[in-house]
């Protein structure tokens, strides 16, 4: 079985980082500010993208207890190369709003 992993962020609605979350402005309306969402921001679906994904924030990809992400550690660049620019201004974006980021292995 290979690995897939997922960088999910959690934090505070904000009607102008809807287009940020997962699912669409459409989604988000009626949410109001303030409440707890959840958003995967970045899916990796083979092993080879999984361990990039992880190595991108400085973690390994089956390191325990070091899944929660600081996006300050975050390596714009990799994570450009391999996402591309919207996914990763979103990461920005939300990481800008306070959002709590967890890396996800599933394997």
């Amino acid at each position: 079985m290979g690995l897939d992993a997922q960088v999910i962020a959690i934090g505070p609605f904000a009607a102008d980082i809807a287009s940020a979350l997962e699912y669409g402005e459409q989604r988000y309306e009626g949410v109001p500010a303030g409440a707890t969402v959840v958003s995967t921001v970045f899916l990796a679906a083979t092993t080879d993208e999984s361990v990039a994904l992880a190595a991108a924030f400085g973690v390994g990809a089956f390191e325990m207890g070091k899944h929660k992400l600081d996006p300050s550690s975050a390596n714009i660049e990799a994570l450009v190369a391999q996402f591309g620019e919207t996914d990763a201004d979103n990461f920005r974006r939300l990481a800008g709003r306070g959002f709590e980021f967890f890396y996800m292995p599933n394997g």
